[in-house]
Protein backbone atom coordinates (compact mmCIF):
# COMPACT_ATOMS: atom_id res chain seq x y z
CA UNK A 1 0.00 0.00 0.00
CA UNK A 2 1.18 3.11 -0.89
CA UNK A 3 0.86 7.00 -0.30
CA UNK A 4 0.33 9.87 -2.95
CA UNK A 5 3.21 12.10 -3.24
CA UNK A 6 4.25 15.34 -2.02
CA UNK A 7 5.92 17.72 -4.59
CA UNK A 8 8.73 20.67 -4.22
CA UNK A 9 6.41 22.89 -3.30
CA UNK A 10 4.69 21.07 -0.27
CA UNK A 11 5.38 23.97 2.23
CA UNK A 12 2.84 26.24 0.43
CA UNK A 13 0.18 23.69 0.85
CA UNK A 14 -3.37 25.67 2.28
CA UNK A 15 -4.88 25.02 6.04
CA UNK A 16 -1.76 22.71 6.97
CA UNK A 17 -2.44 22.45 10.67
CA UNK A 18 -0.15 22.17 13.75
CA UNK A 19 -1.93 19.51 15.08
CA UNK A 20 -1.31 17.42 11.66
CA UNK A 21 2.34 17.60 11.49
CA UNK A 22 2.60 16.58 15.15
CA UNK A 23 0.26 13.51 14.82
CA UNK A 24 2.77 12.60 11.82
CA UNK A 25 5.53 12.71 13.99
CA UNK A 26 4.53 11.21 16.51
CA UNK A 27 3.24 7.99 14.69
CA UNK A 28 7.18 8.33 12.57
CA UNK A 29 8.67 8.00 16.13
CA UNK A 30 6.43 5.36 16.97
CA UNK A 31 7.19 3.26 14.04
CA UNK A 32 11.06 4.04 14.37
CA UNK A 33 11.32 3.41 17.72
CA UNK A 34 9.57 -0.29 17.12
CA UNK A 35 12.86 -1.10 14.76
CA UNK A 36 15.11 0.40 16.89
CA UNK A 37 14.30 -1.07 20.77
CA UNK A 38 15.94 -4.56 21.31
CA UNK A 39 13.86 -7.32 22.58
CA UNK A 40 15.41 -7.57 25.78
CA UNK A 41 14.15 -3.91 26.85
CA UNK A 42 10.86 -4.94 25.66
CA UNK A 43 7.71 -5.45 28.35
CA UNK A 44 6.52 -9.37 28.06
CA UNK A 45 3.28 -7.86 25.78
CA UNK A 46 5.61 -5.93 23.53
CA UNK A 47 7.75 -8.44 22.86
CA UNK A 48 5.16 -10.35 20.87
CA UNK A 49 6.64 -7.26 18.64
CA UNK A 50 10.01 -8.86 18.12
CA UNK A 51 11.26 -11.99 16.37
CA UNK A 52 12.75 -14.77 18.34
CA UNK A 53 15.09 -15.69 15.59
CA UNK A 54 17.01 -12.43 15.21
CA UNK A 55 15.24 -9.94 18.20
CA UNK A 56 14.33 -7.70 15.85
CA UNK A 57 11.45 -5.90 15.55
CA UNK A 58 8.39 -8.14 13.57
CA UNK A 59 4.72 -8.49 13.25
CA UNK A 60 5.08 -11.67 12.29
CA UNK A 61 3.57 -13.19 15.84
CA UNK A 62 0.73 -11.29 15.73
CA UNK A 63 -0.52 -11.55 11.90
CA UNK A 64 -0.39 -15.56 13.26
CA UNK A 65 -2.75 -14.86 16.07
CA UNK A 66 -5.34 -12.96 13.87
CA UNK A 67 -4.29 -9.82 14.94
CA UNK A 68 -3.47 -6.76 12.45
CA UNK A 69 -0.88 -4.47 11.31
CA UNK A 70 -1.90 -0.32 11.37
CA UNK A 71 -0.26 1.02 8.62
CA UNK A 72 -0.34 5.31 9.01
CA UNK A 73 -1.30 6.63 5.63
CA UNK A 74 0.39 9.69 5.53
CA UNK A 75 -1.05 11.89 3.12
CA UNK A 76 0.88 14.47 1.43
CA UNK A 77 -0.75 15.15 -2.12
CA UNK A 78 -0.79 18.97 -2.91
CA UNK A 79 -3.87 18.02 -4.68
CA UNK A 80 -5.87 17.59 -1.74
CA UNK A 81 -3.49 19.66 0.83
CA UNK A 82 -2.01 16.87 2.70
CA UNK A 83 -3.66 14.69 5.01
CA UNK A 84 -3.74 11.43 7.60
CA UNK A 85 -5.14 8.05 6.75
CA UNK A 86 -5.24 4.65 8.91
CA UNK A 87 -5.53 1.25 6.96
CA UNK A 88 -5.33 -2.10 9.13
CA UNK A 89 -4.23 -4.82 7.40
CA UNK A 90 -5.93 -8.33 8.93
CA UNK A 91 -3.78 -11.29 7.56
CA UNK A 92 -4.73 -14.62 7.71
CA UNK A 93 -2.69 -17.82 7.48
CA UNK A 94 -2.04 -20.19 4.05
CA UNK A 95 -2.18 -23.82 4.40
CA UNK A 96 -0.38 -24.11 0.72
CA UNK A 97 2.83 -22.45 1.08
CA UNK A 98 3.51 -19.36 -1.31
CA UNK A 99 -0.52 -19.04 -1.91
CA UNK A 100 -2.18 -15.89 -0.93
CA UNK A 101 -3.38 -15.95 2.45
CA UNK A 102 -7.09 -14.31 3.43
CA UNK A 103 -7.02 -10.59 3.60
CA UNK A 104 -8.85 -7.98 4.81
CA UNK A 105 -7.87 -4.48 4.30
CA UNK A 106 -10.14 -1.57 6.51
CA UNK A 107 -9.18 1.98 6.52
CA UNK A 108 -10.09 5.81 5.94
CA UNK A 109 -8.35 9.15 5.38
CA UNK A 110 -8.98 12.31 5.22
CA UNK A 111 -7.32 15.49 3.68
CA UNK A 112 -6.47 19.15 4.10
CA UNK A 113 -9.55 19.92 1.43
CA UNK A 114 -11.91 18.45 3.28
CA UNK A 115 -11.43 15.35 0.95
CA UNK A 116 -12.27 11.98 2.79
CA UNK A 117 -11.98 8.05 1.99
CA UNK A 118 -12.89 4.99 3.62
CA UNK A 119 -13.15 1.39 2.57
CA UNK A 120 -13.28 -2.30 2.90
CA UNK A 121 -11.61 -4.96 1.17
CA UNK A 122 -11.74 -8.80 1.35
CA UNK A 123 -9.87 -11.00 -0.50
CA UNK A 124 -9.49 -15.53 0.28
CA UNK A 125 -9.73 -18.75 -1.25
CA UNK A 126 -12.86 -21.14 -1.21
CA UNK A 127 -13.03 -25.03 -1.93
CA UNK A 128 -9.54 -25.83 -1.03
CA UNK A 129 -7.94 -22.91 -3.08
CA UNK A 130 -9.83 -23.83 -6.21
CA UNK A 131 -12.07 -20.54 -5.96
CA UNK A 132 -10.38 -17.52 -5.34
CA UNK A 133 -12.29 -14.22 -4.85
CA UNK A 134 -11.65 -10.21 -3.90
CA UNK A 135 -14.70 -7.87 -2.94
CA UNK A 136 -14.78 -4.31 -1.66
CA UNK A 137 -16.57 -1.53 -0.96
CA UNK A 138 -16.68 2.10 0.25
CA UNK A 139 -17.53 5.51 0.29
CA UNK A 140 -15.53 8.85 -0.62
CA UNK A 141 -16.07 12.37 -1.39
CA UNK A 142 -12.69 13.83 -3.64
CA UNK A 143 -11.75 17.37 -4.50
CA UNK A 144 -9.35 16.00 -7.36
CA UNK A 145 -7.36 18.10 -10.27
CA UNK A 146 -7.69 17.06 -13.87
CA UNK A 147 -5.19 18.48 -16.43
CA UNK A 148 -6.83 19.85 -19.47
CA UNK A 149 -6.45 20.30 -23.11
CA UNK A 150 -2.63 19.10 -22.66
CA UNK A 151 -1.90 21.96 -20.57
CA UNK A 152 -0.24 22.30 -17.40
CA UNK A 153 -2.92 23.78 -15.20
CA UNK A 154 -5.09 22.07 -13.35
CA UNK A 155 -9.04 22.17 -13.02
CA UNK A 156 -10.59 20.92 -9.76
CA UNK A 157 -13.64 18.82 -9.62
CA UNK A 158 -15.37 17.38 -6.64
CA UNK A 159 -16.55 13.47 -7.03
CA UNK A 160 -18.86 12.27 -3.59
CA UNK A 161 -19.05 8.25 -4.54
CA UNK A 162 -20.00 4.98 -3.23
CA UNK A 163 -18.86 2.15 -4.95
CA UNK A 164 -18.65 -1.68 -4.85
CA UNK A 165 -17.18 -4.67 -6.42
CA UNK A 166 -16.39 -8.63 -6.69
CA UNK A 167 -14.55 -10.82 -8.56
CA UNK A 168 -14.93 -14.90 -8.29
CA UNK A 169 -12.15 -17.10 -10.41
CA UNK A 170 -11.87 -20.65 -10.59
CA UNK A 171 -8.03 -21.62 -10.46
CA UNK A 172 -7.42 -24.05 -13.54
CA UNK A 173 -5.67 -27.26 -11.78
CA UNK A 174 -1.91 -28.03 -12.03
CA UNK A 175 -1.50 -24.42 -13.94
CA UNK A 176 -0.66 -20.63 -12.74
CA UNK A 177 -3.96 -19.82 -14.10
CA UNK A 178 -7.44 -18.39 -13.22
CA UNK A 179 -10.02 -16.89 -14.77
CA UNK A 180 -14.12 -15.58 -13.72
CA UNK A 181 -16.80 -12.93 -13.48
CA UNK A 182 -16.23 -9.51 -11.97
CA UNK A 183 -18.83 -6.90 -11.41
CA UNK A 184 -18.55 -2.81 -10.42
CA UNK A 185 -20.85 -0.76 -9.35
CA UNK A 186 -20.14 2.78 -8.74
CA UNK A 187 -22.42 6.21 -8.08
CA UNK A 188 -20.68 9.63 -8.96
CA UNK A 189 -21.93 12.92 -7.94
CA UNK A 190 -19.75 14.83 -9.91
CA UNK A 191 -19.44 18.61 -10.39
CA UNK A 192 -16.57 21.36 -11.09
CA UNK A 193 -14.76 22.97 -8.46
CA UNK A 194 -12.81 25.67 -10.24
CA UNK A 195 -13.59 29.12 -11.97
CA UNK A 196 -12.66 30.57 -14.64
CA UNK A 197 -12.78 30.39 -18.73
CA UNK A 198 -10.63 27.42 -18.46
CA UNK A 199 -12.68 25.34 -15.57
CA UNK A 200 -15.99 26.98 -17.83
CA UNK A 201 -14.99 24.79 -20.45
CA UNK A 202 -14.46 21.79 -18.93
CA UNK A 203 -17.70 22.18 -17.41
CA UNK A 204 -19.05 22.18 -20.88
CA UNK A 205 -17.28 19.72 -22.43
CA UNK A 206 -18.50 17.22 -19.16
CA UNK A 207 -21.61 18.64 -18.81
CA UNK A 208 -23.17 15.28 -19.47
CA UNK A 209 -21.50 13.13 -16.75
CA UNK A 210 -22.34 16.02 -13.94
CA UNK A 211 -24.51 15.81 -11.16
CA UNK A 212 -25.30 12.55 -9.58
CA UNK A 213 -24.99 9.34 -12.10
CA UNK A 214 -24.67 5.07 -11.57
CA UNK A 215 -22.19 3.47 -13.76
CA UNK A 216 -22.45 -0.82 -13.41
CA UNK A 217 -20.62 -3.26 -15.21
CA UNK A 218 -20.09 -6.96 -15.81
CA UNK A 219 -16.55 -8.29 -16.72
CA UNK A 220 -14.04 -11.32 -17.14
CA UNK A 221 -10.64 -11.30 -15.88
CA UNK A 222 -7.99 -13.72 -16.62
CA UNK A 223 -4.56 -13.94 -13.83
CA UNK A 224 -1.60 -15.73 -14.35
CA UNK A 225 0.39 -16.03 -11.15
CA UNK A 226 3.69 -17.83 -10.38
CA UNK A 227 5.32 -15.46 -7.87
CA UNK A 228 6.97 -16.73 -4.54
CA UNK A 229 5.33 -14.20 -2.33
CA UNK A 230 2.08 -12.58 -2.79
CA UNK A 231 3.59 -9.71 -0.63
CA UNK A 232 7.14 -8.68 -1.70
CA UNK A 233 7.82 -11.12 -4.51
CA UNK A 234 11.43 -11.88 -5.69
CA UNK A 235 10.80 -14.45 -8.28
CA UNK A 236 7.68 -15.30 -10.95
CA UNK A 237 5.37 -13.18 -12.81
CA UNK A 238 1.66 -11.97 -11.99
CA UNK A 239 -0.30 -10.91 -15.03
CA UNK A 240 -3.97 -9.92 -15.09
CA UNK A 241 -6.47 -9.08 -17.97
CA UNK A 242 -9.76 -7.68 -17.56
CA UNK A 243 -12.29 -6.56 -19.87
CA UNK A 244 -15.37 -4.97 -18.27
CA UNK A 245 -18.72 -3.77 -20.06
CA UNK A 246 -20.96 -0.99 -18.78
CA UNK A 247 -24.16 -1.23 -20.02
CA UNK A 248 -27.45 0.24 -19.60
CA UNK A 249 -29.13 -2.63 -19.39
CA UNK A 250 -27.21 -3.10 -15.64
CA UNK A 251 -28.55 0.37 -14.75
CA UNK A 252 -25.45 2.15 -15.96
CA UNK A 253 -25.72 6.02 -17.03
CA UNK A 254 -22.70 5.55 -20.08
CA UNK A 255 -22.25 2.46 -22.31
CA UNK A 256 -19.03 1.96 -22.55
CA UNK A 257 -15.90 -0.49 -22.39
CA UNK A 258 -12.76 -0.50 -20.41
CA UNK A 259 -9.92 -3.09 -20.65
CA UNK A 260 -6.92 -3.28 -18.29
CA UNK A 261 -3.81 -5.18 -18.88
CA UNK A 262 -1.04 -5.57 -15.77
CA UNK A 263 2.63 -7.20 -15.78
CA UNK A 264 4.89 -7.48 -13.17
CA UNK A 265 7.61 -10.47 -13.60
CA UNK A 266 10.48 -10.95 -10.90
CA UNK A 267 14.12 -12.72 -11.57
CA UNK A 268 16.39 -13.95 -8.30
CA UNK A 269 19.87 -13.25 -9.42
CA UNK A 270 21.76 -14.16 -6.37
CA UNK A 271 21.10 -13.86 -2.71
CA UNK A 272 21.52 -10.04 -2.55
CA UNK A 273 20.49 -9.53 -6.22
CA UNK A 274 16.74 -9.06 -7.74
CA UNK A 275 14.89 -7.44 -10.65
CA UNK A 276 11.63 -6.86 -11.23
CA UNK A 277 9.74 -4.94 -14.15
CA UNK A 278 5.86 -4.01 -15.07
CA UNK A 279 4.10 -3.19 -18.00
CA UNK A 280 0.06 -1.48 -17.31
CA UNK A 281 -1.74 -0.69 -20.23
CA UNK A 282 -5.33 0.95 -19.35
CA UNK A 283 -8.06 1.97 -21.72
CA UNK A 284 -11.73 2.92 -22.29
CA UNK A 285 -13.93 3.50 -25.28
CA UNK A 286 -15.77 6.60 -26.09
CA UNK A 287 -18.44 7.41 -23.66
CA UNK A 288 -16.66 6.93 -20.77
CA UNK A 289 -16.93 9.84 -18.03
CA UNK A 290 -14.03 11.84 -17.64
CA UNK A 291 -12.68 10.95 -14.06
CA UNK A 292 -12.86 7.19 -15.07
CA UNK A 293 -10.06 8.40 -17.95
CA UNK A 294 -6.53 6.31 -17.17
CA UNK A 295 -3.71 7.64 -16.65
CA UNK A 296 0.14 7.50 -16.11
CA UNK A 297 0.68 5.01 -12.82
CA UNK A 298 4.31 5.62 -12.04
CA UNK A 299 6.28 6.96 -8.80
CA UNK A 300 6.85 10.88 -9.37
CA UNK A 301 3.58 11.20 -11.16
CA UNK A 302 0.96 13.30 -9.18
CA UNK A 303 -2.52 11.74 -9.63
CA UNK A 304 -4.39 12.44 -12.53
CA UNK A 305 -1.20 14.80 -14.05
CA UNK A 306 -1.44 12.46 -17.31
CA UNK A 307 -4.48 11.14 -18.32
CA UNK A 308 -6.47 9.74 -21.82
CA UNK A 309 -8.27 7.26 -23.38
CA UNK A 310 -5.28 5.07 -23.24
CA UNK A 311 -2.39 5.07 -20.52
CA UNK A 312 0.70 3.02 -20.65
CA UNK A 313 3.09 2.67 -17.78
CA UNK A 314 6.57 0.95 -17.50
CA UNK A 315 8.95 0.62 -14.72
CA UNK A 316 11.92 -1.68 -13.98
CA UNK A 317 13.24 -1.87 -10.55
CA UNK A 318 16.42 -3.65 -9.10
CA UNK A 319 16.52 -4.79 -5.61
CA UNK A 320 19.92 -5.41 -3.45
CA UNK A 321 19.55 -7.22 0.22
CA UNK A 322 22.31 -5.66 2.49
CA UNK A 323 21.03 -7.99 5.45
CA UNK A 324 18.05 -10.38 6.09
CA UNK A 325 16.15 -7.65 7.52
CA UNK A 326 17.04 -4.63 5.25
CA UNK A 327 16.64 -3.64 1.39
CA UNK A 328 17.14 -1.19 -1.03
CA UNK A 329 15.90 -0.52 -4.49
CA UNK A 330 16.27 1.57 -7.24
CA UNK A 331 14.07 2.29 -10.46
CA UNK A 332 12.77 4.14 -13.14
CA UNK A 333 9.57 4.41 -15.08
CA UNK A 334 8.13 5.65 -18.08
CA UNK A 335 5.01 6.55 -19.64
CA UNK A 336 3.03 8.01 -22.23
CA UNK A 337 -0.76 8.29 -22.83
CA UNK A 338 -3.25 8.27 -26.37
CA UNK A 339 -6.27 10.72 -26.44
CA UNK A 340 -7.77 9.75 -29.62
CA UNK A 341 -11.58 10.00 -28.57
CA UNK A 342 -11.15 12.37 -26.10
CA UNK A 343 -12.43 15.95 -26.18
CA UNK A 344 -10.68 16.86 -22.80
CA UNK A 345 -7.15 15.25 -23.04
CA UNK A 346 -4.52 15.32 -25.43
CA UNK A 347 -1.37 12.37 -25.75
CA UNK A 348 1.67 12.67 -23.98
CA UNK A 349 5.01 10.73 -24.82
CA UNK A 350 8.37 10.34 -23.43
CA UNK A 351 7.07 10.54 -19.35
CA UNK A 352 10.02 9.77 -17.14
CA UNK A 353 10.63 8.74 -13.83
CA UNK A 354 13.23 7.70 -11.46
CA UNK A 355 13.77 6.62 -7.65
CA UNK A 356 15.68 4.93 -4.79
CA UNK A 357 14.10 3.14 -2.20
CA UNK A 358 14.95 1.37 1.41
CA UNK A 359 12.69 -1.62 2.64
CA UNK A 360 12.72 -3.65 6.06
CA UNK A 361 11.12 -6.91 6.64
CA UNK A 362 8.30 -6.23 8.64
CA UNK A 363 6.98 -10.13 8.60
CA UNK A 364 9.94 -12.36 8.15
CA UNK A 365 7.32 -15.47 8.29
CA UNK A 366 4.89 -13.56 5.93
CA UNK A 367 7.42 -12.12 3.82
CA UNK A 368 6.22 -8.81 3.88
CA UNK A 369 8.37 -5.72 3.42
CA UNK A 370 8.18 -2.04 4.92
CA UNK A 371 9.49 1.01 3.36
CA UNK A 372 9.58 4.20 1.85
CA UNK A 373 10.36 5.43 -1.98
CA UNK A 374 11.87 8.93 -2.66
CA UNK A 375 10.93 9.40 -6.55
CA UNK A 376 11.31 11.67 -9.68
CA UNK A 377 8.96 12.88 -12.46
CA UNK A 378 8.68 15.44 -15.04
CA UNK A 379 6.92 18.03 -12.66
CA UNK A 380 8.56 17.41 -8.89
CA UNK A 381 9.96 15.45 -6.54
CA UNK A 382 7.67 12.57 -4.15
CA UNK A 383 7.71 10.04 -1.81
CA UNK A 384 5.77 6.96 -0.87
CA UNK A 385 5.40 4.82 2.02
CA UNK A 386 5.55 1.11 1.18
CA UNK A 387 3.60 -1.98 2.23
CA UNK A 388 4.20 -4.73 0.47
CA UNK A 389 5.25 -4.26 -2.80
CA UNK A 390 5.12 -0.73 -4.58
CA UNK A 391 3.46 -2.63 -7.38
CA UNK A 392 0.47 -4.01 -4.96
CA UNK A 393 -2.17 -2.53 -6.01
CA UNK A 394 -2.17 -3.79 -9.34
CA UNK A 395 -1.34 -7.56 -8.82
CA UNK A 396 -4.17 -10.12 -8.05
Amino acid sequence: MSSPPVTDDWRQMKHRSHDMRVLKAVLASIMFQGFLLPAAQASDWSARFFDTEDELFDVSDILSQGGFIPVPVIITEPAVEGGLGIAGQFIGSSDTPGAAPGRTILGGGYTGNRSWAGGLLQQGSLADGQLLYRAGLGLANLTLPTFPFGGGTEVNYDNEMRFAFGNLRYRIPDTPLSLGPRFIYRSSNVSVESQGPLAEQVNTVVARVTGERHYAALGLSLNYDSRNNPFTPTQGMNAVLKHDIYSAALGSAKDFTELQLNIQAFQTMSEEWSIGAKLSIDSVSKGAPFFMSPGVDLRGVQYGRYQGDTALSAEAELRHQFTPRWAGVVFGGYGQTFADNSRLYEARNDIWTYGVGIRYRIARRYGIDFGVDVARGPESTAFYIQFGHAWARTMD
